[in-house]
């Protein structure tokens, strides 16, 4: 934490930073207080602590990338990733410690943010209270991210002015959650309500529906207060569902692309514009010279590195809508190939049907579809990364639901809002007869079974949206497992006792592996530079 920056210039508060922190540089050419006594200036910080979010250190590829690929339902066809696709990640890995970094460049503007509104003189209002309010939502948001990634983390809630103020110890993860949950608190009184939100901002009712998501982790975790943290969960939700103001879109095929962005559903997302060269999430899912990015006019702008696994794949009927609307598939069309070479074969075709050309690795992925953008420049993507939506919400009220004795009842109705959502596949927002797939549950499933039930929609439902990550880990070892063998044995099916092709890998299902990918490596970079934290707090197997 020793070699940071953070550097305000003017009112343009430009924001530069480099390595794992961000520290006050004197030399500032303008005084704090009188950046916190513009409203312009103050909001000029705000967008640069999003800058940071947006950057492709943090959303627009790192924090992406890595969550997928190690989540158990990614891969990359990138040879140096074998390890994050294995599940073997180093602690020295850099894509994972560029995003480590990232988040915590995005906090210290934040602090920044929140100590300077303190003392501002500008007057009390919507816009002041908003500018507030949304850098305790993202500080919470980050800390959150964090401490379901590594556990124990550096807990920095002032500006800091120092490089020795920088190297903090890590702390409790019951202390993290505590900060999170205090400025969620602080986010819902201070950001606005519907009507007076910026938009591709949050409002109020987006720190009441991530509060709901903490509250699922820790019950979820099975603590000691986990019958608490599910009533509250519950609240939380149910509020959200009645009052929030968020609907879901129709058909789910609407949900995706750039061309429906912080639409109805969105609780919170990171704005990406190919006009100001942001956004990598379309290159980096999208397959070489597919037909949706013709605009692009050379084909190294897309290479679909970053791809679902046979598993992610298969665990969709067919039949499903959701199917449609995830992956690329079967075959395209390559722009950049001549007539007679130009259908590319990808999952669940073979190689060797004699139908097509492949590049390394096609035939044995799909693709992302759900990062489209037939706007994308040779620079960026408009592309948005969707945080949180509103299925989220409700799925997060079904399995609070169903954990609680006097509202299990309700838990299929919950579950089966978002089940009659993607069977519809004409968006009329009805099931109609033809509309089958995916079947609504019925009203007799036993808890255990509803439980199960919803951690497998869950999965499809954010598939490739970095909730499987968490989804996977947030109720234990016993689930992380079922993810990790339900992979192998579809690798087993696909390739028998046959020499795995390139990038296909297996993962290897030990107790001690599954508790090790419970959290990511405390990155080693870190570790080395700041003094109050030793090579013996490593998490656990790394």
């Amino acid at each position: 934490m020793k070699n940071i920056k953070y550097l305000l210039i003017s009112c343009c508060a430009f924001i530069s930073a480099c390595d794992d922190f961000l520290v006050e540089n004197p030399q500032t050419s303008v005084m704090k207080d009188g950046v916190y006594n513009s409203l312009s200036s103050a909001e000029a910080v705000l967008n640069g602590c999003y800058s940071t979010m947006e950057s492709y250190d943090g959303y627009a590829f790192n924090y992406f990338h890595v969550l997928n690929v190690t989540s158990g339902m990614g891969v990359s066809l990138k040879a140096n990733d074998v390890n994050l696709t294995t599940m073997k990640i180093l602690p020295s890995d850099v894509n994972m410690t560029n995003a480590y970094n990232a988040m915590y460049k995005t906090i210290m503007v934040a602090n920044d943010i929140i100590d300077g509104m303190k003392s501002s003189t500008i007057e009390q209002g919507v816009d002041k209270n908003r500018i507030q309010g949304e850098a305790y939502f993202i500080r919470a948001v980050t800390y959150f991210n964090l401490v379901r990634l590594f556990g124990k983390v550096s807990l920095i809630t002032e500006p800091v002015t120092s490089y020795a103020e920088a190297q903090m110890p890590r702390e409790e993860v019951e202390k993290v959650y505590s900060q999170i949950l205090f400025d969620l608190e602080q986010a819902w009184n201070l950001l606005p309500e519907k009507a007076d939100k910026v938009d591709g901002r949050p409002y109020r009712y987006a720190a009441k529906a991530v509060r709901a998501k903490v509250y699922l982790t820790l019950a979820g975790n099975m603590t000691e207060n986990e019958t608490d943290y599910w009533q509250k969960c519950y609240d939380d939700a149910f509020d959200v569902y009645h009052n929030g103001g968020y609907e879901l879109v129709y058909p789910y095929s609407k949900l995706f692309g750039s061309e429906n962005k912080n639409n109805a559903e969105s609780v919170f997302e990171i704005q990406f514009s190919s006009a100001v060269n942001s956004g990598r999430l379309t290159e980096t899912t999208f397959p070489v010279g597919h037909e949706l990015m013709s605009n692009i006019p050379t084909q190294g702008k897309s290479w679909g590195k970053t791809r679902p696994s046979q598993r992610a794949f298969d665990q969709f009927e067919a039949g499903d809508p959701r199917r449609e609307a995830t992956f690329v598939y079967q075959s395209y069309n390559n722009i950049y190939e001549s007539e007679a070479k130009k259908k590319v074969m990808l999952y669940p075709s073979v190689k060797n049907d004699g139908n097509g050309t492949y590049k390394q690795g096609d035939s044995e992925y799909a693709a992302w579809k759900k990062y489209y953008d037939t706007s994308m420049t040779a620079r960026g993507s408009s592309a948005n990364f969707v945080y949180m939506r509103f299925a989220d919400v409700v799925l997060i009220l079904a399995e609070a639901a169903n954990e609680l004795s006097e509202h299990h009842s309700e838990a299929v109705g919950y579950l089966n809002e978002i089940l009659t959502r993607a069977a519809d596949a004409n968006g009329n927002g009805v099931r109609d007869t033809e509309e089958t797939v995916p079947a609504d549950v019925d009203a007799s499933m036993s808890q255990e079974d509803l439980r199960e039930k919803i951690f497998r929609e869950r999965l499809k439902e954010f598939t490739g949206e970095c909730d499987e990550w968490y989804t996977v880990r947030r109720r234990g070892e016993t689930y992380l497992r079922k993810i990790m063998q339900d992979h192998n044995d579809r690798i087993d099916q696909l390739y028998g006792n046959s020499e795995l092709p390139k990038f296909v890998y297996k993962y290897n299902i030990t107790d001690d592996n599954v508790k090790k990918n419970m959290l990511m490596p405390f990155p080693q970079d870190e570790i080395t530079r700041n003094e109050n934290i030793s090579q013996e707090e490593q998490n656990f197997g790394y």
